[in-house]
């Protein structure tokens, strides 16, 4: 496999970027593609077949030196808004500069996957990065060059390169615009209304790009697979005392089924900002069903743990959202169950949902680290034949059928049937839906190569609080 490589020096070590909230760091390859597009446009090295082929890769891989925040400034400077603003009596106003320092003299590199048969083409593209002048604000001066690297010639860059590495990580916070079919017509037609903006004494505002994808990016060694989560104190619905409520962890799913009964009524009524029917009733096909499920909460008690007489009690519920997920269906469902009382099937009240923020069971759940083993017993999704190397392998596709990676464990998965955990107990014990009696259930420890916060669940039942991990620590 060979790489294009598109190389970036800066002439300053200040980058400032765009915009008044300081710049997006890494600079994005949909910036950097609009960069290249300009720089060829100027120098009459248009080469619309070399950019149609750019803008169909995959995202690509971002090599950056460290760099860190600097004390911002303000500057007085002419106003632009005219797009807003036609009659402007104040000329001047307030703008916040707010630059990052790059602390090393290492280079910024993009860096493309291609096949071999591309070579031809992806030089042509390195020959546009040559033409590059700037990036980001027209201060931000920068030299540039591209080339085409052996498989060799990357593994050695990425041996000796003392920044950071970005690349392409599901789920993960920070979303960088990249080129996608379609930006190139996309940005010629944005550039054109631009041109265009004034016809005689008519003024029409120029469009903005809009055909590009938001692409989730992480840094190498950073923690990327966290999910948004309320928590919550059960309560005693008819006690004004604040009694706890306690429930056996053994009828896990039944209580997520209360709280799931609440929102589903409480969804059916609008408001929510979504599709309630995946989202909170959670109702997928069989085939999403045994896969990768689309977006949607999880629904988690929380066994107490934590001390050496924790009896596993269930006082406390996690409502969570899927990894990545907007903040929006959180925030309508925390309204939506502060203070609110959950009942059973039968009508009966169970509990008082009073939100909490911290709480020394919670960080258990909620806490970074490499080592976790469940609380709850993972429901397999399928039946291991009494053979531990195939629950092995199950367990595995429960890791992947939940959104992580088998290659990232540093160690093999550890199976057992007795509990982890005071309180807790065998998997034969816990109550379960019709549809999941008679799978098989296990324990399990795993160990990630990297840190993982979370919480998390896996198997048949990590949306109802079965398979649910705790963090033990860098053991």
């Amino acid at each position: 496999m060979t790489r294009l490589c598109v190389t970036i020096r800066f002439l300053d070590a200040r980058f400032h970027g765009r915009g008044n909230r300081g710049p997006e760091w890494p600079p994005s390859p949909f910036r950097l593609f609009q960069a290249l597009l300009a720089a060829a446009s100027r120098n009459d090295l248009l080469d619309e077949e070399a950019f149609h082929w750019l803008e169909r890769l995959s995202p690509p891989e971002i090599l950056t030196p460290p760099v860190c925040s600097v004390r911002s400034w303000v500057a007085f400077v002419p106003n632009n808004d005219s797009d807003e603003i036609l009659d402007r009596q104040n000329r001047l106003f307030e703008k916040e500069v707010s630059p990052v320092r790059i602390l090393k003299e290492e280079p910024l590199h993009y860096l493309w996957r291609i096949e071999p048969e591309d070579q031809t083409i992806a030089e042509r593209i390195a020959l546009k990065a040559r033409c590059l002048s700037a990036l980001g604000w027209g201060v931000d001066l920068i030299v540039a060059d591209g080339g085409v690297l052996s498989e060799s010639e990357y593994k050695s860059l990425m041996d000796g390169y003392s920044g950071d590495h970005w690349s392409h990580v599901e789920g993960a916070s920070k979303a960088l615009r990249s080129p996608r079919p379609g930006s190139l017509e996309d940005l010629t037609d944005a550039y054109n209304s631009f041109l265009s903006r004034f016809q005689g004494s008519d003024y029409q505002r120029a469009r903005k790009p809009r055909a590009f994808d938001e692409i989730a990016y992480a840094k190498k060694g950073e923690s990327v697979l966290r999910r948004g989560v309320v928590a919550f104190k059960l309560l005693k619905p008819d006690d004004d005392s604040e009694s706890w409520a306690v429930f056996d962890q053994r009828k896990a799913m039944e209580i997520a089924a209360w709280i799931r009964g609440y929102l589903c009524d409480r969804s059916k009524s609008g408001g929510f900002p979504g599709d309630s029917e995946v989202y909170v009733a959670g109702h997928v096909s069989q085939e999403e069903r045994n896969g990768k499920t689309p977006p949607r909460f999880s629904y988690l008690p929380l066994p107490s743990l934590g001390h050496e007489r924790a009896d596993g009690g269930v006082r406390r519920f996690l409502l969570a959202g899927p990894y990545g997920g907007k903040e929006e269906p959180l925030r309508w469902a925390r309204q939506e169950l502060s203070n609110a009382v959950v009942k059973d099937k039968d009508g009966v009240p169970m509990a008082r949902l009073q939100p909490i923020e911290h709480d020394g069971v919670l960080r258990h759940y909620l806490g970074e680290a490499t080592t976790f083993r469940t609380v709850t017993p993972v429901i397999l999704p399928g039946y291991d034949d009494r053979s531990y190397s195939k629950a092995q392998r199950l367990v595995e596709k429960a890791l992947v059928q939940a959104g992580f990676s088998v290659e990232d464990l540093a160690e093999p998965l550890n199976l057992q049937k007795a509990p982890f955990y005071n309180g807790c107990y065998a998997p034969w014990s816990y109550s379960l839906p019709r549809y999941l009696k008679g799978h098989s259930a296990m324990h399990v420890r795993l160990k990630w190569k990297e840190k993982v916060s979370g919480p998390f669940a896996i198997g048949a039942g990590r949306h109802f609080g079965l398979g649910l991990f705790s963090s033990c620590g860098d053991e």
